[in-house]
């Protein structure tokens, strides 16, 4: 004996698989008012329709939801079933049950601009690498650099706390590692191991002894990449003479330019410790690789990165956008841990003549240095640089 139901817009679940015919998830949508009948899961038809009119719904795995609010179920259909249905007069629409996926977080225009993104696709992100940040220290709570970061120090509280009170470091951090949390932005190295030395007090002011000291804490605790956003336009023999030697003990120091250019890009107009030669010193670029009308120039200068409208982290879970060559100078040490990743026996000197001449040319070099730092093709590097 038959057994039926009569149901306003809603089929009762009842499923079988036909071997050899190809399912297609799809959502049926029938006219307001439709009442529908299932006949033993083997047909649904209007309520007074001819028996002509009887369109199967036969389904090929189960109705996997009805909908009576809408008027739709969702199930599996074979395209033969389809087309009955799109004859069928009470049937609305017939569409895909369309694929949905997560919104993860935006990669930065600043971070395809260098073709970082395309490094991280292939599974290098800097995983490994030490890099620190000497600057006003870092919210090490922050979601996007908390998984991150393995500790630092405070010269000014000579302490283990580098707590960032200004926000500088912290941005300049997320810009070298943040790593996509849950309403974040993405960094270019986010597996780094991140370290942070503070030398500057909340309104980002310090003195060269404290630059100094961070130096050398970095080069105590053998650190790879040292990002450098700060500078002084003094010349002194005493930072000069730290920073040769953390680099001639393996650190590679990372530095921004400075921000007293002017429109022309005439004169030189870098600050320190970028100016000195075994510094790596970053001009900043916009979006469209055009040097930055405020970014320092000289004949020292070495590579440039986008320092203009930069999102990236900042103190209590926020971000913000930030203009300078501050922000230019995390984009060439992240790629700095990014190539040293790729080519773990390379020296610091081998690194950075690795970021110098695989960098895209964009100009006369006393405003863009070699060019813009390219990841891409740094890290795709072989035995020795620029091979």
């Amino acid at each position: 004996m038959k057994k039926y139901c009569l149901v306003i817009i809603t089929l009762m679940v009842c499923g079988m698989f036909i071997l050899g015919v190809s399912a297609v998830p799809v959502i049926v949508g029938f006219r307001n008012g439709t009442t529908v009948r299932v006949d033993d899961c083997s047909g649904v038809r209007s309520a007074g329709a001819a028996a002509s009119s009887v369109a199967s719904v036969s389904t090929l795995g189960t109705v996997k939801y009805t909908y009576s609010a809408i008027s739709a179920i969702a199930t599996d259909l074979s395209e033969s079933e389809i087309d009955r249905l799109e004859n069928n007069g009470d049937v609305r629409y017939i569409e895909p049950d369309y694929p949905v996926h997560i919104l993860t977080p935006a990669m930065p225009w600043n971070i395809r601009i260098i073709g970082a993104d395309k490094v991280q696709e292939t599974g290098t992100n800097g995983s490994g690498v030490r890099v620190v940040v000497i600057d006003t220290g870092i919210d090490y709570t922050h979601p996007d650099l908390k998984n991150l970061y393995k500790g630092g120090y405070n010269v000014l509280g000579r302490n283990n706390n580098p707590w960032d009170d200004n926000g500088h470091g912290t941005h300049c951090s997320g810009i070298i590692a943040a790593t996509g949390g849950e309403n974040g932005m993405y960094g270019t190295a986010p597996g780094v191991d991140l370290y942070e030395v503070k030398v500057l007090d909340n309104l980002g002011q310090g003195n060269v002894s404290d630059v100094i000291e961070g130096i050398t804490w970095a080069k105590d605790h053998h650190m790879q990449v040292a990002s450098m956003s700060i500078s002084t336009p003094f010349d002194s023999q005493a930072l000069h003479d730290a920073v040769d030697n953390a680099t001639e003990n393996g650190v590679l120091i990372v530095a921004a330019a400075g921000n007293d250019g002017n429109k022309n890009g005439m004169g030189e107009t870098m600050e320190y410790p970028a100016k000195y030669d075994s510094v790596i010193s970053v001009a900043a670029v916009n979006y469209d690789g055009q040097r930055v009308w405020f970014s320092s120039t000289g004949s020292n200068l070495s590579v440039s990165a986008p320092g203009f409208m930069i999102n990236s982290t900042y103190p209590g879970n926020r971000y913000v956008i930030l203009n300078g060559t501050s922000m230019a100078a995390p984009h060439v040490a992240g790629v700095a841990a990014l190539v040293w990743q790729a080519h773990p026996t390379w020296t610091a000197e081998q690194v950075k003549e690795q970021l110098l001449c695989t960098a895209t040319p964009l100009g006369t070099h006393s405003l863009y240095g070699t060019g813009l730092v390219n990841a891409s093709a740094a890290v795709a590097g072989a035995g020795s640089p620029c091979q």
